[in-house]
């Protein structure tokens, strides 16, 4: 069962902000916070005394032992409810509970995080978001004014998948759900990826760059990054500490009290923007203006959150892409001529001639676009009602079969494909992840595809599924089709069947029901002006992938 232990309890109606610490896997509610033996080297203590009554502090304590054998008393066990440990969602749903109880939600709330917390935290966040019902439950996620995350591994971490390997060290559920690219670690990074940054959450994160025991980094800056647009421009900061010591600055001097310090500042002073049009308003300290007359400055995190211009009006032309699919580009016209005033060079657009000119939105010297649709620019085709692509974040749709998301078993294609796409800082999107709706499959991927802003296909031996309500098409082809249609970026990789690093069992080499097809799906990518990548093993595909977006992220950053 959680608890919540107040560090200071001033009266409700002194304070101004909670303050909630949420210890890791294997931590303690008051030790993990702790350099020494005493509330003298406590960062708890040390807010407390910082900021007085403007505040509460708490610290959020619940059953997390990584290892059921810590609760069997015959085998040296000392922790009594080590066996009691949740599943994640489990858990959180506890813990809001608890918090709720505790009047947490009542007014500004920030959330200090360490490791397994952070991803509690998220959790909570999420269902507390999803209560539209239970306003009680729902004031702890709108009044989440920031969060910062110290060694969180929001990818998950291969040491747990490792435990759960090793049989004979009996992980607890704590500890498998923190594996490597787990699928609800992934869900739940996209939501708050997402989340955060449209409701104006405040979000500072560390990662350890020291090894802990002189053997290991257990979270990795790859997995310790939020993915958060208002953190950092450079993402997730490191600190000279291993894994254990990260949660226990030695004094009010070091780097992640510092940054908590000011964070709770920046929270109190009421300078966190007004929320965007549709979404409930940010809720300020009290005695703070929520809502000034004249803007706010954004604060540095929200600096660099993109800012998409309307589209505006441009000379239209049809443009015969794909061989046989019609759409409308604007700001281009053909014959020879550039509408945008560009220099442009070429002879072929997404497959068929231009009489003589590329069409995008920057000087070009090659002779096809590589891994894009024709468009005024390095992103996205324009076509009424849609804007070029804007620069990242974006949201990434993996298109994939499912024995490249099952192989290598020690590490699959498509978990390597995530890696690379949340290394190079966007959302994945994949339809695997969609919860099950009462709608044809068809109208689901033609729905879910053109949210997106980028299209990666990673195609195998195996055609796919077919559709079940489209059965002349896998669900991959119709993935495509549908993204070209939507006008998308499209980055396309394709497993080299000559390789002998592939790491798949012979069922997944060869398609005996439906090889011709893919064979003709493939080419038919092909006739499509694109370029294909080959990859030879799943660590070849995730260095094309983070490559190839990179790429295509300094491509739309120069024509925006």
């Amino acid at each position: 069962m959680a608890e919540l232990l107040p560090i200071s309890s001033p009266l409700a109606a002194e304070r101004q902000l909670d303050v909630v610490f949420v210890h890791g896997l294997g931590g303690d509610p008051i030790e993990t916070w702790r350099s020494g033996t005493d509330e003298n080297t406590s960062w708890p203590h040390w807010l407390d005394l910082e900021f007085g009554t403007q505040i509460g502090v708490w610290s959020l304590g619940y059953a997390a032992a990584p290892s059921k054998w810590q609760g069997i008393p015959f085998f040296g066990g000392k922790d009594p409810d080590a066996g009691a440990a949740m599943s994640l969602p489990r858990r959180a749903e506890n813990a809001l509970d608890r918090l709720v109880g505790a009047g947490i939600g009542q007014r500004p709330v920030c959330f200090i995080t360490h490791s397994l917390g952070g991803l509690l935290v998220k959790s909570i966040l999420r269902r507390s978001a999803d209560s539209q019902f239970a306003p009680e439950r729902l004031q702890v996620v709108e009044q989440c004014l920031g969060v910062l995350f110290l060694a969180t591994p929001h990818h998950g971490s291969r040491l747990a998948d490792l435990a759960a390997a090793i049989k004979v060290y009996l992980p607890s559920v704590s500890t498998l759900d923190l594996r490597d690219n787990d699928d609800h670690l992934m869900d739940l990074y996209e939501w708050y990826r997402s989340y955060a940054p449209s409701h104006h959450i405040l979000t500072r994160s560390y990662y350890e760059n020291k090894e802990t025991k002189g053997v290991v980094i257990v979270v990795p800056r790859s997995s310790a990054d939020p993915g958060v647009a208002g953190d950092t421009a450079r993402g997730p900061t490191p600190l000279d500490r291993d894994h254990l010591e990260i949660s226990k600055p030695r004094n009010r001097q070091d780097q992640a009290y510092i940054g908590s310090s000011q964070l709770i500042r920046l929270i109190l002073s009421g300078e966190a923007p007004e929320s965007v049009p549709g979404q409930p308003p940010v809720t300020s300290a009290p005695g703070v203006t929520a809502s000034p007359p004249s803007p706010q400055p954004l604060p540095a995190q929200l600096a660099s959150i993109p800012q998409v211009p309307a589209p505006q009006p441009a000379a239209t032309n049809q443009v015969k892409v794909s061989g046989n699919r019609n759409i409308t580009m604007t700001g281009v016209s053909a014959g020879g001529n550039v509408n945008v005033g560009n220099s442009i060079q070429g002879d072929y657009v997404a497959g068929d001639k231009f009489s003589g000119d590329k069409v995008m939105g920057d000087k070009f010297t090659g002779n096809k676009i590589i891994n894009t649709l024709a468009a005024p620019s390095a992103g996205r085709a324009t076509t009424p009602g849609t804007s070029p692509l804007k620069p990242g974040p974006w949201r990434v749709f993996l298109s994939h079969t499912s024995e490249l998301r099952q192989y290598p078993q020690a590490g699959s294609y498509i978990a390597k494909a995530e890696r690379a796409v949340s290394a190079a800082g966007h959302a994945i999107v994949d339809m695997a992840d969609f919860p099950a709706i009462d709608q044809a499959p068809a109208a689901v991927c033609e729905q879910r595809v053109p949210n997106c802003d980028v299209l990666v296909g990673i195609y195998g031996l195996r055609y796919g599924s077919p559709v079940r309500d489209q059965p002349e098409v896998s669900y991959t082809e119709l993935e495509f089709i549908t993204a070209t249609e939507a006008a998308m970026p499209r980055l396309i990789f394709v497993i080299n069947a000559e390789s002998e690093e592939l790491g798949l069992p012979p069922t997944a080499l060869v398609d005996r029901k439906y090889g011709q097809r893919q064979d003709a799906f493939i080419q038919r990518v092909k006739d499509a002006g694109l370029t294909l990548q080959f990859f030879r093993n799943p660590d070849d595909l995730k260095g094309l992938v983070e490559r190839s977006l990179r790429e295509l992220a300094e491509s739309a950053a120069a024509t925006a």
